[in-house]
């Protein structure tokens, strides 16, 4: 007899469902359904939620309800819509973080000026005699694929630890329904990208390009080729989605009957701004405007209209370290001043 379905195979259509198996983070379990919490970092804090419940929009009201009864002092990242709506009728301030890409498989094409450099990717790729692999058996590989991992992490200038909550590290990336996509050129592994699946009702529907990563420096040719490859691989298999992620702070538009903080807004603007020292928040929205898709904004909610402690929190759980970083950040100003 079947197993049934987990809260995860049924309602895990986000883009952060897989990585609500972080074996950092809490699952608090109600009758309907899952939230994914990163537990209080101290006496003061709150529990760091991470993407949707895991349950259906009927159920969603009350799964919150007794969430928030034994953990009333609770932040939300990166939630959608639906989510924030109900956050703010339980008196939650929901403040843009960005929007997902989401690209829809069944229309997609490469036609048109605004996929040349899509186009000019794969050219690219066939030049240079670039192949593309699935690996099924990426678990029993994963030697490799950490080795290209440390190395890219090495070529970054601003990135040199893996980023935790918000991006799921490699090595929690070991369920088998995960797709590892990879680029081969001279018999020699030169990138991949790891999948994560999209469930609805107990099958797969899609999959979130989660991790990328690189064994040469400005190479994230090689990263859209993958991504290319395997969008076609999935939309002949019937499949309806493939997600790029969150643009982190990129301008998006709240629904009419959400209010923001113009504090936490000025906030999230700054960072987008003048932050690319602590996460290349720039970057990663430049590269997945080269991909035409439908932008859905994600949504930051917190019970303080300025929520400066819990966004330390979120810095913490993610593992990065603001004062080290911008200590890093001056050293390359300094030595580039110096010639």
């Amino acid at each position: 007899m079947k197993p049934a379905a987990s809260p995860l195979e049924l309602h895990g259509s986000f883009a952060l469902a897989m990585s609500t198996r972080q074996p950092s983070l809490s699952l608090f379990s109600g009758s309907c359904g899952e939230i994914a919490y990163h537990p209080a970092l101290h006496a003061l804090g709150s529990s760091l939620v991470l993407g949707d419940p895991l349950c259906s929009e009927v159920d969603r009201p009350s799964l919150l309800a007794d969430f928030l009864a034994v953990n009333p002092r609770s932040a939300f990242l990166q939630v959608s819509e639906s989510t924030a709506l109900e956050l703010g009728r339980l008196g939650f301030h929901c403040t843009p973080m960005g929007f997902e890409s989401w690209i829809p498989l069944q229309d997609w094409h490469l036609r048109g000026q605004a996929r040349k450099y899509l186009r000019y990717v794969l050219s690219r790729a066939r030049r240079q005699a670039v192949t593309l692999q699935d690996w099924p058996d990426y678990l029993e590989r994963m030697d490799e694929l950490q080795e290209i991992s440390r190395h890219w992490l090495g070529l970054r200038r601003r990135n040199a630890s893996e980023l935790h909550f918000l991006a799921r590290p490699l090595d929690s990336c070991h369920d088998p329904a995960t797709r590892c996509f990879v680029a081969r050129r001279d018999g020699r592994t030169i990138a991949f990208v790891m999948f994560d699946p999209l469930y609805r009702d107990g099958r797969v529907i899609g999959y979130a390009a989660s991790l990328l990563r690189s064994r040469e420096l400005g190479s994230a040719g090689w990263q859209d080729f993958i991504v290319l490859g395997a969008m076609e691989h999935f939309r002949l298999r019937g499949l309806e989605w493939l997600t790029l992620g969150l643009s982190p702070f990129a301008p998006a538009e709240a629904a009419q009957a959400i209010s923001s903080p113009p504090a936490t807004r000025a906030i999230f603007s700054w960072w987008l701004e003048h932050g690319n020292w602590l996460y290349n928040f720039r970057g990663v929205g430049f590269h997945k405007r080269r991909y035409p898709a439908q932008r859905r904004t994600m949504y930051f909610c917190s019970r303080q209209a300025l929520p400066l402690l819990e966004l330390r929190d979120a810095l913490a759980a993610m593992q990065v370290r603001p004062l080290q970083r911008f200590g890093g950040h001056l050293l390359r100003m300094l030595e580039s001043a110096s010639g």
